[in-house]
């Protein structure tokens, strides 16, 4: 399998496509949610997703190898190896997932009765099953996923996902006012079951080597995926640790409430973060290839490249969501709520820094170079929750959520800095002046408004978003002299004139 230009594009069109609309769908849905069971009722839902994905634990790091060695396979002779790596990852989490999903359910009572209010203990116990259910079963299913991935059919896997979202959606509407909460859990049950077999018959379609007759358990892949998997799951341990941490500790130190509006806040800029980096990540099994091939001047300037796109890319958009902020509080929610918005301040900021890790994140897992990303998450998760308990003591859940952010930000710059070093990349060979005066303008925009609508505070809301899109102007002329447009520009004319 070979680097095309244009099976990358396809892919990460299609990644910000079903970014696009899975972010549309959880705007009406978590409208709805907020109109059907109050926002107390949200925040038990957040919590119990993250209670439940502590089963992540028994991922092992299995599937975060799939995408590279896939892609290795298929430069292989033996195409044997593919189905006993499908066999393998499948069998091995089936049983991994199950008997943890058994321990969560045999202690749940236990630990949910220190972070659920009484009132909401009993409806949070009876969704857990459902979610670990679907946990299970999202876990097996992305083996197949990945496996898609591998070999660069990202645009299949986004397709999935865009259907599931509709049933999922759909689920809800049609089992919310019949079961509550409960009915939720159901739809997401429905969705994880949809997205598993759908998965599974494109993994066998798409190559004639991935059919269900070539599958065979092998030590050697399981020791393969163990080895580079291991170092992987020290990094989802990692990840357990600081996000669902925070929203337990979200839910003592500032209340169901907050814990509501937090988890609506971080589906927004979520939906953001991934409409870069889902787009991105489309370029793990090229950078994998290149690894294995050992074009490491390709690696460095395809790893420069990538940062300055998305640079481009990014402070524009993270500039207009702060912006629209209080418009999103508005529509989303009726009113400007200070909690939701506080936690889209501190969560777009924050974001920002993780999104433009990205092509170091990626190029690392391409490439096998995890000694870094282990190092970084867990000094990532031991300052989230220091700082989280510090932090919740003195200014509650606010606190928490700077905690947050801090750990975040600062754990993403760790693993740029780390990885140029790695490669011998200098910070000023990524970016140029052109590149840094985006910084400027973004920082003169978000001061404009915040002037602007302090002083006419009783303006209306059509002549606040004329401001803001007059302010955005001021991005253009940098955008449009920008390296990258102009490129873009000669190669449109060249198709132009062919034609």
């Amino acid at each position: 399998m070979n680097f095309s230009s244009k099976k990358l594009t396809i892919n990460a069109l299609s990644a910000v496509l079903q970014v696009v609309f899975t972010a549309l769908l959880y705007f009406f849905l978590y409208k709805y949610l907020l109109a059907k069971i109050g926002v107390e009722q949200l925040g038990v839902w957040s919590l119990i997703l993250s209670f439940s994905s502590i089963a992540n634990l028994a991922n092992l790091g299995l599937t975060s190898g799939l995408v590279k060695f896939v892609a290795e396979y298929l430069l292989e002779k033996d195409k044997t190896k593919l189905g006993k790596l499908i066999f393998t990852s499948t069998l091995s989490m089936s049983l991994l997932f199950g008997v943890l999903s058994l321990i969560i359910l045999s202690f749940a009572q236990f630990f949910l009765g220190y972070v659920v209010e009484k009132k909401f203990l009993n409806i949070a116990l009876e969704i857990l099953p459902y979610s670990l259910g679907s946990l299970c079963i999202n876990a097996v299913g992305g083996v197949f996923t990945s496996v898609l991935e591998g070999h660069q059919k990202n645009y299949i896997r986004n397709f999935i996902y865009i259907v599931s979202g509709i049933i999922m959606f759909g689920g809800t509407v049609l089992l919310t006012p019949i079961y509550q909460l409960k009915g939720v859990a159901i739809a997401q049950l429905i969705q994880s079951i949809f997205i598993f077999v759908t998965a599974l018959l494109f993994t066998v379609k798409i190559n004639q080597d991935n059919k269900i007759r070539y599958w065979k358990w092998s030590s050697e892949s399981f020791k393969e995926l163990f080895n580079y998997g291991y170092k992987f799951q020290l990094v989802s341990i990692s990840q357990l640790l600081y996000e669902p941490a925070t929203k337990l500790l979200l839910s003592r130190y500032g209340g169901l409430a907050l814990l509501g509006h937090y988890e609506m806040a971080t589906k927004a800029v979520n939906q953001f973060r991934a409409l870069l980096t889902n787009a991105n990540q489309v370029v793990i099994p090229v950078i994998a290839e290149k690894s294995k091939e050992g074009s490491s001047s390709f690696l460095q300037s395809f790893y420069v490249r990538m940062n300055r796109i998305l640079l481009l890319i990014t402070l524009p958009l993270s500039t207009v969501l702060i912006l629209a902020t209080p418009f999103i509080s508005l529509i989303w929610l009726g009113s400007f709520n200070d909690d939701f918005m506080f936690s889209m301040f501190i969560l777009i900021a924050m974001t920002f820094v993780n999104v433009m890790c990205g092509p170091s994140y990626f190029s690392a897992l391409g490439e096998g170079r995890l000694n870094v990303l282990v190092i970084v998450h867990i000094s990532m998760a031991i300052v989230n929750i220091i700082l989280g308990l510090i932090l919740g003591k003195l200014f509650g859940g606010h606190g928490i959520i700077i905690a947050w952010g801090i750990a975040l930000s600062g754990g993403s710059l760790a693993l740029i800095l780390n990885y140029n070093k790695a490669i011998n990349i200098r910070f000023s060979q990524m970016f140029r002046k052109q590149d840094l005066s985006l910084f400027i303008i973004s920082a003169a925009i978000i001061g404009i408004n915040t002037v602007v609508f302090q002083l006419l505070s009783s303006a209306g809301l059509g002549m606040k978003l004329i401001i803001i899109f007059l302010s955005l102007l001021l991005f253009l002329p940098v955008i449009i002299k920008n390296d990258n447009i102009r490129q873009l520009k000669s190669v449109i004319k060249k198709k132009e004139s062919n034609v």
